[in-house]
Order: C-alpha cells, then sequence, then structure tokens
C-alpha cells in the first residue's frame, strides 16, 4: 500500500470519526471542528493502517499453517509462468506482507505462525507497531 493510500485512508477514517463524534465547543461558546489531536486523543485504538496491516499478517499466518493440498495455499506458493510487460513491476500481496515483517523485524516469520500464540502476539505488536500514530504529521 503506497503511503498516498495510507493518507487517502486516514483523511477518510478522521472525517468519519469528526461525524461520530462532532463539534465540541469552545469555553466562548462558538461550535468548531475536532482537530486531529483531539480525536487521536478520544479514539484510543489503534489507525485503519495498522488494523488493515495485521488482518493482512493474520491471514498470512492462517495460510502459512494451512495443508499443501488447499487452493488458496497453492495459489500462494505458485510461481506464474511467462513473461510481464515492461515498465515497473508489479507489487504482489506476498511483497507487501514481507515488507510488513521487515518493518516488525521478524526473521523467522514461517516458525512463528506455527505456534498461535506466539503469532497472535505479533499481530497485537503490528496494530500498535503501524497504528501507533493515527495521525501522522506531515
Amino acid at each position: 500500500m503506497s503511503s498516498l493510500e495510507e493518507n487517502k485512508l486516514l483523511v477518510t477514517e478522521r472525517k468519519i470519526l469528526r461525524k461520530i463524534l462532532g463539534p465540541t465547543q469552545t469555553e466562548e461558546g462558538i461550535w468548531r471542528r475536532r482537530k486531529n489531536k483531539e480525536l487521536e486523543d478520544l479514539v484510543a485504538e489503534s489507525n485503519i493502517i495498522g488494523e488493515i496491516k495485521a488482518h493482512r499478517l493474520c491471514w498470512l499466518g492462517h495460510v502459512e499453517r494451512m495443508g499443501e493440498d488447499r487452493a488458496v495455499k497453492r495459489a500462494y506458493l505458485a510461481v506464474p509462468s511467462g513473461r510481464r510487460p515492461v515498465g515497473r513491476p508489479k507489487y504482489r500481496w506476498k511483497d507487501e506482507v514481507e515488507k510488513d515483517l521487515c518493518d516488525l523485524r521478524v526473521d523467522d516469520w514461517r516458525e512463528t505462525a506455527q505456534d498461535r500464540p506466539k503469532w497472535r502476539l505479533l499481530l497485537s505488536e503490528a496494530k500498535t507497531h503501524f497504528g501507533s500514530s493515527r495521525y501522522p504529521t506531515n
């Protein structure tokens, strides 16, 4: 997921939260929209990016534990034949997940995925790592 896509998701999330939480009234009695920091303070959960990446890792662990005869596992492990057109290489789901695991500094993820309690711990760590700052300042 590119940073442009991530930014669009965060903007949409903030827009929805502003609708849900509504405006706030100042001491002078003037109504105003909530600022990003106020939204971050009110909502104590990870942002949508952390949730997406954690769910993606959750699915990776599920696929890794599957039997080799399952269609999903065969598709995951398959190497397509043929050539791609000239140009920038297309990103694959597998590449994005491996980048997330690299960001988490996880080396032996295949081994960890076999142990469900350890994998769940990794998923909770991913939520806090990727969703720690709800609204990054640019």
